[in-house]
């Protein structure tokens, strides 16, 4: 078993996360949590960016549990937090804008989450990436610990998030 081998099982029993590899397991655990599918479609241009390949996007997922997410969310995400939001004057915008704003502040506000799901360029039955929007670090890392993939955003991870900080040291990776 490898140093990183070792260090998954060891993060799977911390994070209470069974190995979940594929598309198929990913979605049974996003489930468990509460996930249900979300249509990344009309947002498409505003959740991807350089930690998203547009051609390998599996899957979009969305987690709308304000009590869950506030419970999970670090300090460091409650302190960042925007609830309720700001007032804006959103008369002049196109119903699509407008939408986009109410998911903009419910990402800020720990309402929401928006779970991307990438592909395995190798291996299509196997997640190769992921990407969390929102204040969502406990499920960045126990993603991480179920798939052994390490996102290409790391996201914020506490500095008590040392099997999470170690993973990316072993891959010569910084977060």
């Amino acid at each position: 078993m490898t140093a990183y081998e070792t260090l998954l099982a060891q993060a799977r029993v911390h994070y209470q996360v069974p190995e979940a590899t594929t598309v198929t397991a990913v979605d049974q655990l996003l489930g468990a949590w509460g996930a249900i599918s979300f249509d990344v479609t009309p947002h498409l241009d505003s959740l991807t960016d350089e930690f998203v390949d547009c051609s390998l996007l599996a899957a979009g997922y969305t987690i709308v549990d304000p009590p869950l997410l506030q419970a999970r969310a670090s300090s460091v995400e409650h302190e960042n937090a925007e609830w309720p939001p700001q007032e804006a004057d959103d008369f002049d915008f196109a119903p699509e804008v407008l939408a986009w704003n109410a998911i903009q502040n419910e990402l800020a506000g720990l309402q929401r989450l928006i779970i991307l799901i990438e592909l395995a360029a190798a291996d299509p039955a196997r997640v190769g990436n992921f990407r969390v929007h929102g204040f969502g670090q406990w499920v960045r890392e126990s993603l991480w610990a179920a798939t052994g993939v390490l996102p290409k955003d790391p996201g914020s991870p506490a500095q008590s998030s040392t099997l999470y900080r170690r993973a990316f040291a072993l891959q010569g990776r910084s977060c």
